[in-house]
């Protein structure tokens, strides 16, 4: 099993491990020869996030070998992920091996930053645990039907400030959206209602790539003004919430009775190496 590999995008890498630290502690990395898999699947929470790259988002003078068709599945610390990126922010060049050290399988950042006297080498080894293939195949990304609602969210930061606020109310936030740019926010209890609006959000287009027909999607046949509405767990939500501070845009799509699906974009959606992660986050039918 071989993996070496130069880092293209440092900036990009970091904020992905910054976004992924928000939500869990280990992350699942599934390296193949085409693309990248990052995958939190924590036990105590109902929010999931997958994300698939192309390995040139991140990634040059790329080698991988393994007897699984060269496939290697790893789990990582976020944390200690995060903290080598971190420190490579002003460095000229950034060299991943996968190797052994201590008998432990580790990840070795090997970091060279120029200086006065010429160039320094720093490495940090970041410990990880190679994952068999057949536990891999048991895991599978959610299926949700096609939503009833797309809107581009407001600004992260201020959802973030009113929902802390409203978990002090309740242990379920309600949601809901509608075609026609409007968003809504609601904390109940016994009390109290409190409701935050939103108006002339962006509902965004819909890719003809991706959807066969368009026009008969479930949110263009519906009627605009029609909201749809989920119900998701306090601290689910706010954990998701966290990632404001690397997120560039994020598009809610709302599948009543099923799931909250929320695409963050951590770079522009039109740069020429786009990443994006996609969050799982479970609702509740009352």
């Amino acid at each position: 099993m071989r993996f070496k590999t130069a880092v293209r995008n440092i900036n990009t890498f970091t904020k992905l491990a910054h976004s992924l630290e928000r939500v869990g502690k280990r992350c699942l990395l599934r390296l193949t020869p085409d693309t990248i898999h990052f995958i939190i699947i924590p036990d105590y929470t109902g929010t999931q996030v997958w994300a698939a790259l192309g390995v040139e988002t991140l990634f040059e003078d790329y080698h991988i070998q393994s007897a699984a068709d060269d496939c290697i599945n790893l789990e990582i610390p976020v944390d200690n992920l995060h903290r080598a990126l971190r420190s490579a922010g002003n460095a000229n060049e950034i060299i991943i091996r996968l190797t052994r050290r201590d008998r432990f399988a580790v990840l070795s950042f090997c970091i060279s930053v120029a200086g006065r006297t010429g160039t320094n080498t720093i490495t940090h080894h970041v410990t990880v645990r190679v994952l068999n293939q057949s536990y891999i195949s048991t895991l599978r990304e959610p299926q949700c039907p096609e939503p009833d609602v797309h809107i581009i969210l407001p600004p992260l930061s201020g959802l973030k400030a009113i929902s802390e606020r409203f978990k002090n109310l309740t242990d379920r936030i309600l949601i809901k959206a509608n075609m026609n740019g409007e968003m809504k926010l609601r904390a109940e209890s016994d009390s109290v209602k409190i409701e935050t609006v939103w108006k002339g959000l962006i509902n965004p287009e819909l890719d003809p790539a991706q959807i066969l027909e368009p026009g008969r999607h479930p949110s263009q046949i519906r009627d605009k003004g029609a909201f749809a509405t989920v119900r998701v767990d306090a601290r689910d939500w706010l954990n998701f919430l966290r990632v404001h501070v690397v997120a560039k845009r994020v598009i809610a799509c709302f599948c009543e009775d099923h799931a909250l699906i929320i695409y963050v974009y951590v770079t522009e959606p039109e740069d020429e190496y786009s990443a994006v992660l996609t969050y799982y986050i479970s609702t509740y039918v009352e």
